[in-house]
């Protein structure tokens, strides 16, 4: 998921209303871009660790978000953008936080699984958080090893985190804070770039 944000229109009105300074006004949008970048991808880490119920760190180790700012010229573009991507694949329990079993279930960081138990499976570097299935039953299904279609399954599944729903939010949100955000930047730059570093 991700939200590619056009500056274009706005960025071209400026560089027109300040035609006889192209060099100022070009060095106060690229100061303004920068500073928006780091500002969306603290305010979207903020927003997603809430709603999500976990930690920002968590969201960083796992590279969940990334701000890319492109200028032009970039990416065969004419134009700057700035690109906003979500990973968003559910989180796998065993990522929130060390697992720790207990009678009822398993702790994960700020999370219970109640009726979860603690598994390594045979190919993991690590224990992971699984759960029976309510309404399971075999099935024909192709063995990995062998390659034949084979009456198997398990009963099990591995408890994860949905974020689709908190991304989308978040982003839709965001939107129109970026574009308020950039206003106030670029008035804040271009007061710099003509009245303070003159």
């Amino acid at each position: 998921m991700k939200l590619d944000l056009e500056l274009d229109s706005t960025v071209d009105e400026l560089i027109d209303q300040f035609h006889h300074a192209p060099e100022k006004v070009s060095k106060a949008i690229a100061r303004s871009l920068r500073k928006l970048s780091r500002f969306a991808e603290r305010r979207l880490l903020r927003e997603l660790a809430r709603r999500q119920n976990i930690t920002q760190k968590v969201l960083k180790s796992l590279g969940r978000v990334r701000v890319s700012l492109y200028k032009p010229g970039d990416r065969a573009g004419q134009n700057y953008s700035l690109v906003i991507w979500i990973g968003a694949l559910d989180i796998p329990a065993h990522y929130l936080g060390k697992p720790i079993q207990t009678r009822n279930g398993v702790r994960t960081g700020r999370r219970f699984w109640e009726g979860a138990f603690l598994m390594r499976p045979v190919n993991a570097t690590h224990s992971m958080v699984f759960e029976r299935k309510d309404t399971w039953q075999h099935k024909f299904q192709r063995s990995k090893k062998s390659g034949r279609i084979m009456w198997m399954g398990l009963p099990l599944e591995k408890k994860e985190v949905g974020i689709w729903d908190s991304a989308s939010a978040v982003l839709q949100k965001l939107e129109s804070v970026l574009l308020e955000r950039f206003a106030t930047l670029m008035e804040q730059e271009l007061n710099y770039a003509f009245n303070i570093e003159s």
